[in-house]
């Protein structure tokens, strides 16, 4: 089990704590709601979709954390800017929890940035994120707006070695506290098989090891892009199913101390999975601690029994 020398700091998102050494605080687990291709949309240009359904995925994921004692928060995508407003005001009356906010179009994620900062969100909601390839208009809006809270983006197609991202991280950390930003989790971005996929491990070690910040990671997003798995013969369910869960696992045992699973259609699998691996943390940590004489609290997971 890692014991990090570098202090490692935590931070509160809505409630949420993440951060720390291995162990200190249980794993958070990310689910995305509002994607196209989720069975819940019908429109995303512009926000419609199946509230009964987007209503039962949000409970049950509640309940798995409740369960686990893993916390969730929930990552809305925004097409258009309509589309934004639209998510994010309903999800924030369905969800107590803390709510990440993306888009692929600048001006959807400006639209996310103002509406937290009209109605009140932004006491837990995270901007994803901050990266070098941010517009100056959404600069400025960061910059003028009460949100204090957001994901830095470690990556850029330049940077493929770990030094370089280390380098990258640092710069966008910088970034980021200029623009308000005093709370965050540092991403070093999940990569396809074959494209780099690997070294945002090792960048989540470097990160806790050197800087001490709170980390997180996409996962999912390295199988969802995998050739392997799309042969016809492999292409199925329980394929997909058990390399997004190899993909967590991976994530949690490296440190991460969120971690994005995708879809929230599969909250159970991907609470069961580090609930699982929540304990054998637990477990390491809490021997570590005894065998270098260190006192600490540690988290204690709810599944032990």
């Amino acid at each position: 089990m890692y014991v990090f020398k570098q202090e490692q700091q935590t931070f509160d998102f809505g409630g949420v704590v993440a951060g720390g050494q291995p162990g200190e605080n249980p794993t958070v687990l990310i689910g995305g709601m509002f994607f196209a291709g989720q069975p819940i949309m019908e429109n995303t240009r512009e926000g419609i979709f199946d509230k009964k359904l987007a209503k039962e995925w949000i409970e049950t994921g509640t309940l798995m954390s409740e369960r686990t004692g893993h916390p969730l928060m929930i990552q809305a995508f925004g097409r258009t800017p309509k589309a934004m407003e639209t998510h994010l005001s309903w999800l924030a009356d369905q969800f107590e929890g803390p709510i990440i906010f993306e888009s692929v179009k600048p001006e959807s994620r400006i639209r996310g940035i103002e509406f937290c900062d009209e109605s009140g969100l932004n006491n837990r909601a995270l901007y994803n994120s901050i990266n070098l390839s941010m517009t100056d208009e959404e600069k400025a809006a960061l910059t003028a707006s009460s949100l204090g809270k957001g994901i830095v983006l470690g990556w850029t197609p330049r940077a493929t070695s770990l030094p370089e991202r280390m380098e990258t991280i640092r710069e966008m950390v910088t970034s980021a506290q200029d623009m308000g930003i005093t709370e965050f989790l540092v991403d070093p971005g999940a990569l396809p098989v074959g494209s780099g996929h690997g070294v945002e491990y090792r960048t989540l070690l470097a990160v806790k090891s050197q800087l001490g910040y709170p980390t997180s990671l996409a996962p999912h997003n390295a199988p969802s892009a995998w050739k392997f798995i799309k042969d016809s013969d492999l292409d199925n369910e329980p394929m997909h199913l058990a390399t997004l869960i190899a993909a967590i696992s991976t994530a949690q045992v490296f440190a991460a101390d969120c971690i994005m699973y995708g879809s929230m259609i599969r909250s159970k699998e991907a609470f069961g999975a580090a609930a699982l691996i929540g304990n054998a943390i637990s477990s390491a940590a809490a021997e570590s601690s005894r065998a270098m004489g260190i006192e600490r609290d540690l988290f204690e997971p709810l599944t032990s029994g």
